[in-house]
Protein backbone atom coordinates (compact mmCIF):
# COMPACT_ATOMS: atom_id res chain seq x y z
CA UNK A 1 0.00 0.00 0.00
CA UNK A 2 1.27 3.43 -0.90
CA UNK A 3 0.75 5.79 2.01
CA UNK A 4 2.90 8.58 0.66
CA UNK A 5 -0.07 10.89 0.38
CA UNK A 6 -0.96 10.25 4.01
CA UNK A 7 2.42 11.30 5.24
CA UNK A 8 2.84 14.29 2.93
CA UNK A 9 5.40 12.66 0.72
CA UNK A 10 5.11 13.41 -2.98
CA UNK A 11 7.12 12.72 -5.97
CA UNK A 12 9.76 15.12 -4.93
CA UNK A 13 10.02 13.77 -1.42
CA UNK A 14 8.86 15.39 1.79
CA UNK A 15 6.54 18.41 1.32
CA UNK A 16 8.21 21.60 2.53
CA UNK A 17 6.59 23.48 5.42
CA UNK A 18 6.05 27.28 4.95
CA UNK A 19 9.24 29.16 5.75
CA UNK A 20 7.22 31.96 7.40
CA UNK A 21 7.16 31.75 11.19
CA UNK A 22 3.85 31.28 12.94
CA UNK A 23 4.63 34.42 15.16
CA UNK A 24 4.68 38.21 14.37
CA UNK A 25 7.46 39.88 12.50
CA UNK A 26 9.19 42.96 13.92
CA UNK A 27 7.48 45.16 11.33
CA UNK A 28 4.05 43.90 12.36
CA UNK A 29 4.82 44.55 16.00
CA UNK A 30 5.97 48.09 15.23
CA UNK A 31 2.83 48.78 13.20
CA UNK A 32 0.65 47.42 16.00
CA UNK A 33 2.45 49.58 18.57
CA UNK A 34 2.03 52.65 16.36
CA UNK A 35 -1.67 52.01 15.93
CA UNK A 36 -2.10 51.44 19.66
CA UNK A 37 -0.24 54.68 20.41
CA UNK A 38 -2.54 56.62 18.10
CA UNK A 39 -5.62 55.09 19.72
CA UNK A 40 -4.36 55.82 23.23
CA UNK A 41 -3.54 59.38 22.19
CA UNK A 42 -7.01 59.91 20.77
CA UNK A 43 -8.67 58.48 23.87
CA UNK A 44 -6.48 60.54 26.22
CA UNK A 45 -7.13 63.72 24.22
CA UNK A 46 -10.87 63.06 24.32
CA UNK A 47 -10.87 62.55 28.09
CA UNK A 48 -8.58 65.55 28.65
CA UNK A 49 -10.75 67.80 26.48
CA UNK A 50 -13.91 66.59 28.19
CA UNK A 51 -12.38 67.19 31.63
CA UNK A 52 -11.17 70.64 30.62
CA UNK A 53 -14.60 71.54 29.28
CA UNK A 54 -16.22 70.40 32.53
CA UNK A 55 -13.76 72.46 34.60
CA UNK A 56 -14.32 75.48 32.36
CA UNK A 57 -18.08 75.12 32.65
CA UNK A 58 -17.86 74.81 36.43
CA UNK A 59 -15.58 77.85 36.64
CA UNK A 60 -18.00 79.82 34.48
CA UNK A 61 -20.90 78.74 36.66
CA UNK A 62 -19.00 79.71 39.82
CA UNK A 63 -18.17 83.11 38.32
CA UNK A 64 -21.79 83.65 37.35
CA UNK A 65 -22.99 82.69 40.82
CA UNK A 66 -20.45 85.04 42.41
CA UNK A 67 -21.47 87.97 40.23
CA UNK A 68 -25.18 87.28 40.70
CA UNK A 69 -24.81 87.21 44.49
CA UNK A 70 -22.57 90.26 44.68
CA UNK A 71 -24.59 92.39 42.28
CA UNK A 72 -27.82 91.40 44.05
CA UNK A 73 -26.40 92.52 47.39
CA UNK A 74 -25.07 95.78 45.97
CA UNK A 75 -28.30 96.48 44.10
CA UNK A 76 -30.44 95.87 47.17
CA UNK A 77 -28.34 98.22 49.31
CA UNK A 78 -28.25 100.92 46.64
CA UNK A 79 -31.96 100.72 45.79
CA UNK A 80 -32.86 101.11 49.47
CA UNK A 81 -30.34 103.88 50.19
CA UNK A 82 -31.77 106.51 52.53
CA UNK A 83 -30.45 109.63 54.20
CA UNK A 84 -32.10 112.12 56.52
CA UNK A 85 -30.46 115.46 57.13
CA UNK A 86 -32.39 115.77 60.37
CA UNK A 87 -30.44 112.84 61.78
CA UNK A 88 -27.12 114.39 60.83
CA UNK A 89 -26.86 116.80 63.75
CA UNK A 90 -24.34 117.32 65.18
CA UNK A 91 -22.52 114.34 63.65
CA UNK A 92 -23.26 112.89 60.21
CA UNK A 93 -25.16 109.65 60.75
CA UNK A 94 -26.83 108.92 57.40
CA UNK A 95 -24.74 109.09 54.26
CA UNK A 96 -24.23 108.16 50.62
CA UNK A 97 -20.56 108.41 49.75
CA UNK A 98 -18.85 106.98 46.66
CA UNK A 99 -15.13 107.38 46.14
CA UNK A 100 -13.11 106.70 43.01
CA UNK A 101 -10.03 104.61 43.80
CA UNK A 102 -7.37 103.79 41.23
CA UNK A 103 -4.12 101.95 42.04
CA UNK A 104 -1.02 104.10 41.85
CA UNK A 105 0.76 101.45 39.81
CA UNK A 106 -1.19 99.90 36.96
CA UNK A 107 -2.35 100.27 33.38
CA UNK A 108 -4.94 102.89 34.27
CA UNK A 109 -7.94 100.66 33.55
CA UNK A 110 -8.38 99.04 36.95
CA UNK A 111 -10.56 100.62 39.61
CA UNK A 112 -11.18 99.63 43.20
CA UNK A 113 -13.94 102.08 44.02
CA UNK A 114 -15.40 102.44 47.49
CA UNK A 115 -19.04 102.93 48.44
CA UNK A 116 -20.49 103.72 51.86
CA UNK A 117 -24.20 104.29 52.44
CA UNK A 118 -27.00 104.02 54.94
CA UNK A 119 -29.70 101.72 53.65
CA UNK A 120 -32.98 100.14 54.78
CA UNK A 121 -31.87 96.54 54.34
CA UNK A 122 -30.92 95.55 57.88
CA UNK A 123 -32.32 92.28 59.17
CA UNK A 124 -32.85 93.24 62.78
CA UNK A 125 -31.69 90.85 65.43
CA UNK A 126 -34.52 89.83 67.78
CA UNK A 127 -34.42 91.70 71.09
CA UNK A 128 -31.86 94.26 69.88
CA UNK A 129 -32.15 98.03 69.53
CA UNK A 130 -31.47 97.81 65.79
CA UNK A 131 -33.68 99.42 63.15
CA UNK A 132 -34.12 98.70 59.45
CA UNK A 133 -31.58 101.44 58.77
CA UNK A 134 -27.90 100.60 59.00
CA UNK A 135 -24.63 101.63 57.37
CA UNK A 136 -22.77 99.35 54.97
CA UNK A 137 -19.55 99.88 53.10
CA UNK A 138 -17.76 98.18 50.19
CA UNK A 139 -14.03 98.65 49.71
CA UNK A 140 -10.76 96.87 48.94
CA UNK A 141 -7.57 96.08 50.78
CA UNK A 142 -4.33 95.05 49.15
CA UNK A 143 -2.98 91.66 50.15
CA UNK A 144 0.19 91.66 52.27
CA UNK A 145 2.17 89.95 49.49
CA UNK A 146 1.04 92.54 46.93
CA UNK A 147 -0.55 89.91 44.69
CA UNK A 148 -3.87 91.72 44.41
CA UNK A 149 -6.84 93.13 46.30
CA UNK A 150 -9.55 91.58 48.43
CA UNK A 151 -13.06 93.01 48.50
CA UNK A 152 -14.54 93.63 51.94
CA UNK A 153 -17.88 94.68 53.35
CA UNK A 154 -18.42 96.65 56.55
CA UNK A 155 -21.66 96.63 58.52
CA UNK A 156 -22.64 99.03 61.27
CA UNK A 157 -25.88 97.66 62.62
CA UNK A 158 -26.74 100.44 65.05
CA UNK A 159 -26.50 104.14 64.16
CA UNK A 160 -25.44 106.53 66.85
CA UNK A 161 -24.30 110.14 67.13
CA UNK A 162 -21.41 108.80 69.18
CA UNK A 163 -20.08 106.93 66.13
CA UNK A 164 -20.34 109.15 63.02
CA UNK A 165 -20.62 107.88 59.47
CA UNK A 166 -17.64 106.02 57.96
CA UNK A 167 -16.56 104.87 61.42
CA UNK A 168 -17.19 101.73 63.46
CA UNK A 169 -18.90 98.56 62.42
CA UNK A 170 -17.62 95.08 61.63
CA UNK A 171 -15.84 94.14 58.41
CA UNK A 172 -15.51 90.80 56.67
CA UNK A 173 -14.12 89.54 53.39
CA UNK A 174 -16.38 89.02 50.38
CA UNK A 175 -14.11 87.73 47.60
CA UNK A 176 -10.61 87.84 46.17
CA UNK A 177 -11.73 87.37 42.57
CA UNK A 178 -12.52 91.00 41.71
CA UNK A 179 -10.08 92.50 39.22
CA UNK A 180 -11.84 95.86 38.98
CA UNK A 181 -14.97 97.53 40.39
CA UNK A 182 -16.21 100.87 39.16
CA UNK A 183 -19.21 102.93 40.26
CA UNK A 184 -20.72 105.87 38.40
CA UNK A 185 -23.48 108.08 39.77
CA UNK A 186 -26.25 109.92 37.95
CA UNK A 187 -28.06 113.05 39.15
CA UNK A 188 -30.61 112.63 36.39
CA UNK A 189 -28.70 114.51 33.68
CA UNK A 190 -24.99 113.76 34.04
CA UNK A 191 -22.79 110.96 35.34
CA UNK A 192 -19.86 111.33 37.73
CA UNK A 193 -17.27 109.02 39.26
CA UNK A 194 -17.81 110.21 42.83
CA UNK A 195 -20.68 111.18 45.09
CA UNK A 196 -20.91 112.75 48.54
CA UNK A 197 -24.23 113.46 50.24
CA UNK A 198 -22.39 115.66 52.77
CA UNK A 199 -22.17 118.35 50.08
CA UNK A 200 -25.96 118.53 49.81
CA UNK A 201 -26.31 116.15 46.85
CA UNK A 202 -28.68 113.79 48.62
CA UNK A 203 -28.73 110.37 47.02
CA UNK A 204 -28.14 109.80 43.29
CA UNK A 205 -30.94 108.83 40.96
CA UNK A 206 -29.06 105.83 39.59
CA UNK A 207 -25.80 103.99 40.01
CA UNK A 208 -23.88 102.13 37.31
CA UNK A 209 -21.83 99.13 38.42
CA UNK A 210 -18.98 97.77 36.26
CA UNK A 211 -17.50 94.58 37.63
CA UNK A 212 -14.54 92.67 36.20
CA UNK A 213 -13.46 89.27 37.52
CA UNK A 214 -9.93 87.91 37.49
CA UNK A 215 -10.85 85.61 34.59
CA UNK A 216 -11.46 88.69 32.44
CA UNK A 217 -15.25 88.46 32.34
CA UNK A 218 -17.00 91.83 32.73
CA UNK A 219 -20.50 92.72 33.90
CA UNK A 220 -22.29 96.07 33.74
CA UNK A 221 -25.62 96.97 35.29
CA UNK A 222 -27.54 100.08 36.37
CA UNK A 223 -29.53 100.38 39.55
CA UNK A 224 -32.16 103.00 40.26
CA UNK A 225 -32.14 104.49 43.72
CA UNK A 226 -35.42 104.64 45.62
CA UNK A 227 -36.14 108.15 46.79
Amino acid sequence: MNNNSDWGIGKSGWNTVSSRSAGFTLLEVLIAVAIMSVLVGVIYTSFFTAGWNVEKAEAGRDATDLVRTLVAKLSSDITNAWINAGLNTPAVTTIFYGKKVQPEAGDGTKRYDELYLTTLTNWRKPGSQETDLWEVGYYFKQRPDGSGYDMLRREKRELSQDVPALEGGTEYGLTNRIESLQFRYSNGTTWSDEWDSRTGQGVPRAVEITLVLNDGSAYITQVEVGR
